[in-house]
């Protein structure tokens, strides 16, 4: 099979309003093998993969009736794709093709079939969420006892074995260590990460048993985090009789795309080489993404990348990666200053700006504490304004943002983030999530977009839900087995049919009160006394007490007004949020707010190379924020290479504007000098 260079033409008509693809683009279209795309931010990479999987999309069915397998970290990403080419190329999205996340294909074609087989269960809860809620109420529920050491006295040793802190410090240990370990129950052994914390012995047989009995009950009621799909997945390919199933996968699929392969966490990268990466596999992967901006990954955030290209594994074989070094998105001013923040230069790997938009200087704007908040954001808008920024449909499109690493502290934190400055911003209210911490929040953080009942219809049917499962009110007594909403609505019908209509009735009143007439707290209290009087009735000795708090809990939903009335005040609309959520993203302008994670950006940043000495000064290793290209990352200072990785994915959002947002404290002894490397210094 080769690709149509006609097929290529159309593609550019559609994807790119007729202009041309430039070489590095061509030749990664044309190439149909197997190899890794490094490609820098703004450099078209998935416009590249579009126009690829259209132009074999024409080509449909392939030999064999094969299909094609596009697999990406985010629904975001996905939906992307689907916006694009379903509309044009349906066939893409029909058997034997598959577009969807990593973890939906897992669960579709592993994960689900061996919980029912393993376990007797079909996925019913694929949701960390509600997997550390499960752990929570395990761990709460566990009773201290020292002689014989009960399993929580035991548990809370080994976790806490050679740490200091707190006795309240150390009890989130546990909760951590229970919400990430994994179980190997095939070998009785639980690891934390590679590292195995307690093996199954005659010495240590009660409490072993008991925790690996809490692990497969949760297994059986189909209740999983998001890291159990993939590690039931792996554990069941190596089942002997299931051998077939890897063959059966890589003959379904000819070829396999992965976009933001950075974004991956092990486990996830090791299925999907185990079942289509060997000597006999007919299949084709191509893994697309940046190495330099792996703030997902679990594992990726510091100085160790998960992924490691075909060239670096097997350089005979693959001697080089193929690379996409031009950005269509950055200014070359802009483009200089974010090089120098990579922190793993491939071979040929180098971002250069080639937008043709004015070549704004950034600015580092200065201020002094949390109360200049409002300064600081109404000189953004000037700048905005001042640059004629607004004035742009595209410019629009893109948007204006405020953007930061840390983005939420406790109560009463010293540490700066975002909403310190910023009280507007939520965090959950930026996430599609089915499940949260109290009932208010159903009500609050359903998906707005959407503009039908059917996201807050689906959002306070999750709440009924929740509380039944706090409750401990089960669909089947006898096998513990949890409602869902399909089952509920389906008992509702069976107990009485005038009760389930007038529910449905309440339920449209309500979905409407909420979307077309804002009455949050008036339908608050009426959803919530119907849960505690009329649905709980419908189960003989039941009434609502575990769930006391989760129902009273409080939530303050503050995002909807505050921020649309200072955009109207403004007229330009300023959106907050993280980095992690503005990855992928293209901003008109960007300002980047300095945090605290751990200590400041321009602390980490400040890296000692060369130890001083009573006779010689310490040195320091270059400092990208004066557009010098760093060169301490092999020293492998984890604070310091996440910082590279973050403020790298951060400044490299924007087409015009970038605006770094430091305090005073942080830089009054260096403004000479980031003015000198080509800033343009405010002090708010």
């Amino acid at each position: 099979m080769e690709i149509n260079p006609d097929h290529i033409k159309r593609a550019e008509a559609i994807l790119i309003g007729g202009n041309e693809f430039n070489d590095e683009r061509i030749k990664f279209i044309n190439c149909l093998d197997t190899f890794d795309l490094l490609a820098v931010p703004g450099s078209g990479k998935t416009t590249a993969l579009l126009a690829k999987l259209y132009c074999i999309a024409q080509q449909l069915p392939l030999e064999n009736n094969a299909g094609i397998l596009v697999l990406s970290h985010t629904n975001h990403a996905i939906e992307e794709i689907e916006k694009v080419l379903k509309p044009i190329c349906p066939q893409l999205f029909s058997y034997p093709n598959f577009v969807g996340t990593i973890q939906s294909f897992a669960n579709r074609f592993i994960a689900n079939q061996a919980c029912f087989e393993l376990y007797g269960s079909y996925i019913r809860k694929n949701d960390d969420e509600m997997y550390f809620y499960e752990v929570e109420k395990f761990y709460r529920n566990l009773q201290w006892n020292k002689e014989p050491p009960a399993l929580k006295n035991k548990i809370f040793g080994i976790v806490n074995r050679g740490l200091t802190g707190s006795f309240s410090e150390k009890e989130n240990n546990v909760l951590e260590f229970l919400k990430s370990c994994t179980f190997d129950l095939e070998a009785r052994k639980i690891k934390l990460g590679k590292t195995t914390k307690i093996t199954y012995t005659g010495a240590n047989q009660n409490y072993y048993v008991e925790l690996e009995n809490w692990k497969i009950s949760l297994l059986s009621q189909g209740i999983l985090s998001y890291k159990d799909s993939f590690d039931i997945s792996k554990r069941y390919l190596n089942f002997y009789g299931v051998q077939h199933i890897k063959s059966i996968l890589q003959h379904r699929f000819k070829f396999v795309f992965i976009d933001e392969m950075q974004d991956l966490d092990l486990d996830q990268v090791e299925l999907i080489e185990n079942i289509f990466f060997d000597e006999k596999s007919p299949t084709i992967i191509q893994r697309i993404g940046d190495k330099n901006q792996s703030i997902y990954s679990s594992k990726s955030l510091g100085s160790e990348t998960v992924w490691k290209t075909r060239s670096e594994i097997n350089p005979e074989k693959y001697p080089q990666n193929f690379t996409l070094n031009n950005s269509y998105r950055l200014t070359p001013t802009t483009a200089n200053l974010v090089d120098g923040f990579v922190l793993k230069r491939d071979e040929d790997y180098k971002v250069i700006g080639i937008s043709e938009n004015q070549n704004i200087k950034p600015y580092l704007l200065v201020y002094n504490d949390d109360s200049d908040a409002e300064k600081l954001k109404n000189r953004f808008v000037e700048l905005i304004k001042f640059y004629e920024l607004d004035k742009n449909s595209k410019n629009i499109e893109h948007g204006f943002h405020i953007i930061a690493w840390t983005t939420d502290k406790e109560e009463g934190s010293d540490k700066w983030h975002l909403r310190k400055l910023f009280p507007e911003y939520s965090k959950e209210s930026k996430q599609k999530k089915e499940d949260f911490d109290c009932l208010r929040k159903y009500l609050f953080l359903f998906d707005h977009n959407k503009k039908t009942h059917e996201s807050i219809r689906k959002s306070l049917l999750n709440g009924i839900i929740r509380i039944l499962r706090i409750e401990q009110i089960y669909f089947e007594v006898d096998k513990k087995k949890h409602f869902r909403k399909s089952s509920f609505i389906q008992f509702l019908k069976d107990t009485d049919q005038n009760f389930y209509n007038d529910f449905k009735q309440r339920l449209f009143n309500w979905c409407y009160s909420i979307i077309s007439l804002k009455n949050y707290e008036e339908v608050f209290t009426e959803y919530s006394n119907f849960i505690k009087n009329e649905i709980i009735g419908l189960f003989p000795d039941c009434k609502v007490s575990l769930s006391n708090n989760f129902i009273n809990q409080g939530f303050e939903f503050t995002v909807q007004t505050n921020t649309v009335e200072e955009e109207c005040k403004n007229d330009i609309h300023i959106k907050l949020g993280s980095i992690h959520s503005a990855k992928g993203q293209t901003h008109c302008a960007t300002l980047y707010l300095e945090t605290d994670y751990h200590t400041s950006e321009t602390a980490k940043l400040n890296v000692e190379i060369v130890p001083g000495t009573k006779r010689k000064p310490a040195i320091f290793g270059n400092n990208p924020l004066f557009f010098q290209e760093q060169n301490f990352s092999h020293l492998n200072k984890a604070r310091s290479n996440e910082t590279l990785k973050m403020m790298y994915v951060g400044f490299s959002r924007p087409t015009h504007l970038l605006c770094f947002a430091v305090r005073k404290q942080n830089v009054e002894h260096d403004l000479e000098r980031y003015v000198a490397s080509g800033w343009t210094v405010e002090v708010i």
